[in-house]
């Protein structure tokens, strides 16, 4: 199954979410794919039963400015939250966005842009070293 398939799934699925499996996409496709929707989520399950739902919108937003490291990381599920953390101090796409003021260049609607600068102060307030 590559991107383009898992995005036609969700749209045809008619469902907020839906589940795909590990390895079912990866960080490179996401260069090749035209604009994905913020809110197109789905949950990951990992062959070791870790679930992880992700927005593959903000992850093309994430790759767009060059952060393809993070994405790699972060759709590989023998990766727990906290090992994510550990390597770039978010928990989220959403946070590791938000705390990436060239990603936030690249966003145009006024609404991401306010939610991510709650979400960066929410941040910066947990960890005040960063």
């Amino acid at each position: 199954m590559t991107l383009s398939d898992v995005i036609l799934r969700y749209l045809l699925s008619e469902e907020p979410i839906i589940e795909i499996n590990e390895n079912e996409i990866n960080a490179e496709e996401f260069k090749n794919v035209d604009e994905i929707s913020i809110g197109i989520r789905v949950i990951i399950i990992g062959k070791n039963r870790r679930r992880r739902l992700v927005d593959l919108g903000l992850l093309q937003i994430i790759v767009k400015c060059g952060h393809l490291d993070f994405i790699r990381d972060y759709l590989d599920m023998k990766f727990t939250l906290r090992d994510i953390y550990a390597k770039y101090r978010a928990y989220t796409e959403l946070e590791y966005l938000a705390i990436n003021d060239e990603c936030v260049k690249l966003i145009n609607d006024l609404d991401l842009k306010y939610v991510l600068s709650r979400v960066k102060s929410a941040s910066e307030k947990r960890s005040p070293s960063s």
